[in-house]
């Protein structure tokens, strides 16, 4: 009998163990998803991505002065935005970054020279071409205008 509690009682603790284990690792990653961690792309490309959140907007402002390319995805008035699915070309069209679900601010390592980057937000495209100085980072803001739950005001202007 008192192996039976001993076993139950065991197994009860390692039960508890697991589920410990197990939530100590879902807290780290959903606690450490933005963690101002620099990655590298497939073509080498450091980058890093991000912005909800107070801690996540202000690590990412220290460190866009390490980055030539500070890319902001806004929609309406302002409103953050995430799930921007973005491809970066170079001058010859040859696709040089991709990142899916990026937003709302992405910086991106690239080097100077003359840009492209194409950007999609639930399935509507913005494009734009920028130039990347070897001494300065460049910001690069794409809003999708206001959506319908968003009121436009319009001023007639007289023929």
């Amino acid at each position: 009998m008192q192996t039976k509690q001993t076993t139950t009682i065991l197994a009860s603790y390692l039960v508890l163990a697991s589920f410990l284990s197990l939530a100590t690792v879902f807290l780290f990653y959903t606690t450490t998803a933005f963690s101002g961690e620099v990655r590298t792309s497939n073509s080498g490309i450091l980058y890093t991505n991000g912005g909800i959140g107070e801690e996540e907007v202000t690590s990412l402002h220290q460190m866009a002065k390490d980055f030539s390319l500070n890319l902001v995805f806004s929609q309406g008035s302002g409103g953050k935005i995430i799930d921007v699915d973005v491809m970066i070309y170079n001058e010859q069209n040859a696709a040089v970054f991709s990142l899916q679900q990026a937003g709302p601010q992405l910086l991106v390592n690239l080097p100077a020279g003359k840009y492209r980057v194409v950007a999609t937000y639930q399935g509507i495209q913005q494009s734009t071409v920028f130039t990347i100085d070897s001494n300065k980072n460049t910001k690069v803001i794409l809003n999708w205008k206001a959506t319908e739950t968003e009121e436009i005001f319009t001023e007639d202007t007289p023929e």
